[in-house]
């Protein structure tokens, strides 16, 4: 039997709600998408939730979802997945965090949790801290998308129950970061590691202060990358490789401009594959993105195609830019699709809404779309968060939508 490809795209953030400049339609309904309508009429469509109602799922979670894990027994510490994503090596033993580049000021106080949102100058910065020494310890460090930045830290009687420096999305302006410290004081090897990291922390401040990189930043007036906020510790553990519902193993290729997705497809074992017109942003090339998924669907048994932009203007609270990018997704699949003769099947979802509102993630069910091979068209007349809901696939948990993939 011949193989039919298949084609899996996630519009990251994608679903959302009722906006009042949008006429009090969400994005997705605001947005002139003809050719996911298209599909829409001519295959299936339902909604899902990612984890499950009332609980809020991160890229992390909802992409796993997607790749057809259940994220209730299966979950892989976002420090971990930040630095497999930065092509850092991760032995047993290490800690690692996800972090952020960012900007204190003289006083020691948190400017800018992102710097900036910094892109130029991060591998550099990161060399320079790594291979530092605290104790016994070494710690490296992995530049990722922006101003996301992998710290790990290597060395014997180590564990990752502790908190970071980072004090969150929702900090005040003006407050210092937060000490690093163990989840419980009688835990030896969590105190010794948040030692290690507050002294990590404070070397490698006064080191990026002087970088050069950093003074050319403040020569122009942009945020300086003078410090490292650190969340979400974990070690690495056995995960599960993707493979078939049937239990059969598969090639799979993801193709992002996000380290996360990176991250996730190396602990899953998808190839990936990045270019440097692949920004993770609202500039990404969607054009190049389309053409590679192209290419790489005569190659691998699933393709993975992952486009971040919605999500950005949606935390950003720019739901227009939303709604535009969304036009500018359709418009380049449907010119792929134009190209693309043979036999295919495609599904579309999003790892998690993204309220553009608030800029914040929410619990609301993301809609999903079928169609190609073997699909057979439902009632649903054009795709958008409430017209999917009456679709055939109804409301499911988004783990689910591989075996439906698959079908």
């Amino acid at each position: 039997m011949q193989r039919i490809p298949r084609l899996l795209i996630i519009i990251d953030g994608m679903g959302d709600r009722p906006i009042v400049e949008l006429g009090d339609k969400t994005p997705l309904q605001a947005a002139n998408v003809p050719v996911l309508d298209s599909l829409a009429r001519e295959g299936q469509c339902g909604v899902a939730d990612p984890v499950k109602r009332g609980i809020v799922a991160t890229t992390v979670l909802g992409t796993l979802a997607i790749l057809g894990f259940d994220p209730l027994k299966h979950s892989i510490a976002r420090g971990v997945i930040e630095a497999h994503g930065s092509g850092m090596k991760i032995m047993p033993g290490d800690i690692a965090f996800r972090g952020n580049w960012a900007t204190l000021d003289d006083a020691g106080k948190i400017v800018d949790r992102r710097a900036g949102r910094i892109r130029e100058g991060t591998k550099e910065l990161a060399s320079s801290l790594s291979g530092i020494k605290i104790e016994d310890a070494s710690v490296e460090v992995g530049a990722g998308t922006e101003h996301r930045v992998a710290v790990v830290i290597r060395g014997a009687g180590l564990e990752d129950s502790l908190i970071g420096s980072d004090p969150g999305d929702h900090f005040h302006s003006g407050i210092k970061p937060r000490l690093p410290v163990a989840l419980k004081q009688t835990d030896k090897k969590s105190v010794r590691t948040a030692k290690i990291l507050k002294l990590f922390e404070q070397e490698a401040s006064k080191i990026l202060t002087l970088h050069p990189v950093n003074l050319e930043r403040v020569s122009k007036g942009l945020f300086a990358a003078n410090a490292i906020l650190t969340r979400e510790p974990g070690q690495v553990h056995a995960f599960p490789k993707i493979k078939r519902p049937s239990g059969l193993g598969l090639t799979g290729v993801c193709i992002s401009g996000d380290d996360t997705l990176s991250g996730i497809s190396r602990v899953t074992g998808l190839d990936v594959c990045k270019t440097p017109a692949m920004t993770a942003n609202l500039d990404t090339d969607l054009k190049e993105k389309f053409l590679l998924a192209g290419k790489m669907l005569s190659k691998y048994g699933v393709v993975v195609l992952h486009i971040k932009g919605c999500d950005i203007a949606a935390h950003n609270r720019e739901a227009v830019e939303k709604k535009e990018f969304l036009e500018k997704i359709d418009a380049e699949l449907g010119r792929f699709l134009k190209m693309w003769k043979a036999k295919l099947r495609i599904a579309v979802t999003a790892d998690h809404a993204t309220w553009s509102k608030e800029g914040v993630h929410v619990d609301d069910p993301v809609p999903v779309l079928l169609h190609g091979q073997g699909i057979s068209a439902d009632s649903v007349k054009g795709f958008d968060e409430f017209q999917a809901s009456a679709g055939e696939l109804g409301l499911f948990r988004l783990h689910k939508l591989w075996g439906k993939f698959f079908a």
